[in-house]
């Protein structure tokens, strides 16, 4: 009976994580839940930005959610495997940092590479307990998108800040101080729960739902709560004509008491989206009211996703999203 609940746990780990079963199995641990949740708030708060770096330099389409193919959360650290090189590029594009002379600092503040292997890099935030592995390439592509970062980057006249010294910098403290601190930051942290969570539950916009693209954004705060409201993520559910959105399901994967997250559909007042009168609209909030999902489900037609007028850099990645549709719709998801 033990091993029959283990087994199912795992299995429904993968729906989360994209996992395989062996892999997801192998993380369950007696005591923890099945998808862990980040065990410190400078990792949390690390997590969060991550996400915010990872939807916001996802500007291509990719088979993968956000261009990541799977994640492996751990109560210390958690790895993205990304999809292939160009995703690599941008994500690293987006997070590594550099100062803009007489500007701001580009990038996470404080992060740098702290080892590479042969399984990709792990990055951090300086003096605080964060760790991120990057995977899902070979070694030495890692090393030829950081290069091309650093080429970038000189190019343009900045100075690239994450191969410097082993501590941050004078333009990194000052930036810190400046945007970082404070009444906003206590805000932002507050939130930093839901999107933490939603990183390490990135499978399920590949394995539940039948979208072609997820898309998003840090949307600003709307009326019906006090003060700036929760911090706001919007997610854009992206079908093409005639495949179903599965809408329940996803809400009851995010809500379930297990293996999502602390969120109910939200209940408040919207001079542009009221409660009950857009179906497209799905809003998910905490008791508290510090983090906010909302779910926008879309329908477009896409010809570029007819395979006979795909591009040939395209054309495996829409081979690929047909599988997907036909596997989620034959488990009837």
């Amino acid at each position: 009976m033990r091993r029959d609940r283990i087994s199912k746990r795992a299995q429904l780990r993968t729906h989360y994580t994209n996992e395989n079963y062996t892999q997801a199995r192998s993380l369950l641990r007696p005591g923890q839940p099945p998808v862990p949740p980040a065990e410190s708030t400078d990792q949390r708060t690390f997590e969060a930005e991550l996400f915010h770096e990872v939807i916001d330099s996802h500007i291509d389409f990719t088979e993968f959610p956000f261009g990541i193919r799977r994640v492996r959360p751990h109560p210390d650290t958690i790895e993205l495997v990304v999809e292939n090189e160009k995703r690599a590029g941008r994500l690293l594009d987006r997070i590594l940092p550099a100062y803009e002379p007489d500007g701001e600092v580009h990038g996470m503040p404080g992060l740098r590479i702290r080892q590479r292997n042969e399984r990709g890099i792990e990055v951090h935030i300086m003096g605080r307990r964060t760790s991120a592995w990057l995977t899902g390439i070979p070694s030495p592509v890692w090393t030829r998108c950081e290069q091309t970062a650093l080429e970038q980057v000189a190019d343009i006249g900045w100075h690239a800040l994450w191969g410097g010294p082993r501590e941050w910098s004078d333009a990194e403290l000052v930036f810190e101080q400046r945007w970082n601190t404070g009444e906003w930051a206590r805000h932002v942290q507050a939130g930093a729960w839901c999107s933490s969570g939603l990183l390490r539950r990135l499978g399920i916009f590949h394995t539940i739902t039948s979208a072609d693209a997820v898309t998003g954004y840090k949307g600003l705060g709307i009326n019906g709560y006090e003060g700036v409201g929760p911090v706001r993520w919007c997610i854009d559910v992206i079908h093409r004509r005639g495949v179903p959105y599965r809408k329940e399901r996803l809400v009851a994967a995010l809500t379930d008491p297990e293996f999502g997250l602390p969120v109910a559909a939200a209940r408040h007042l919207d001079a542009i989206y009221p409660p009950g009168r857009n179906e497209s609209c799905i809003r998910l909030d905490d008791d508290d009211r510090s983090g906010l999902i909302e779910l926008r489900f879309q329908t477009f037609n896409y010809p570029s996703l007819h395979l006979g007028s795909c591009e040939p850099e395209y054309r495996v990645i829409a081979e690929g999203v047909e599988r997907r549709i036909a596997r989620v719709l034959s488990a009837g998801q």
